[in-house]
């Protein structure tokens, strides 16, 4: 009797364990199958619309990030929020961003400056923030790199920084741009050549 039940044993033993298996050998080619689905339809899509609301979006969420790191005062959180981050410690070192008055920032509202995306779906938003420090009013240039033509938020490819001053000077047509009274962290991708 003994032996009767330790081999009923066994052989439910080995039936759970080819259940487990089989069910995992499921999942993998499920799990498989569908990652193939789905970069098979990536790359055969067509988009022909430029998602705005979503860049948007990522302009908003970004700036916010960008903010709060030059808030910190650590170039080291703003070199991390950035794609490129040569350029970071400038940004840092040009005001005294801990004493910003960032909740009462001013948008100008965010933008593109490129005419479409580029052939590989790539365009940019970007927002220029009016922002005081003990009286003293600085424009902050914040750039966000986006693909598929606004549906993937890639990051912060740029942010630059002058006075308000200068900023007035040049008829508010200051985009980013480095010069003699502005500094610049990363890359502008609206002008790039």
């Amino acid at each position: 009797m003994v032996g009767t039940m330790d081999k009923k044993n066994k052989t439910l033993q080995r039936l759970l364990v080819l259940a487990v298996l089989a069910a995992v050998v499921f999942a993998a080619a499920t799990a498989i199958s569908s990652h193939n689905t789905y970069k098979a339809k990536r790359q055969s899509e067509k988009l022909d619309t430029v998602d705005v609301y979503a860049m948007h979006e990522y302009s908003e969420q970004n700036s916010a990030a960008v903010m709060k790191a030059l808030a910190s005062g650590d170039s080291g959180k703003l070199t991390d929020k950035l794609i490129y981050p040569e350029g970071a410690a400038a940004v840092m070192e040009f005001a005294d961003w801990k004493k910003a008055d960032f909740d009462n920032a001013v948008s100008m509202g965010s933008g593109s400056l490129d005419a479409a995306p580029n052939e590989n779906g790539d365009m940019e938003i970007s927002e220029r923030f009016f922002v005081d420090i003990e009286g003293t009013k600085y424009v902050l240039f914040i750039e966000t790199a986006t693909s598929r033509w606004g549906r993937n938020n890639d990051g912060v490819s740029a942010v630059g920084v002058t006075s308000y001053k200068h900023f007035d000077e040049l008829d508010w047509n200051w985009n980013g741009e480095s010069d003699d009274s502005s500094v610049l962290a990363g890359k502008l991708l609206w002008n790039a050549e």
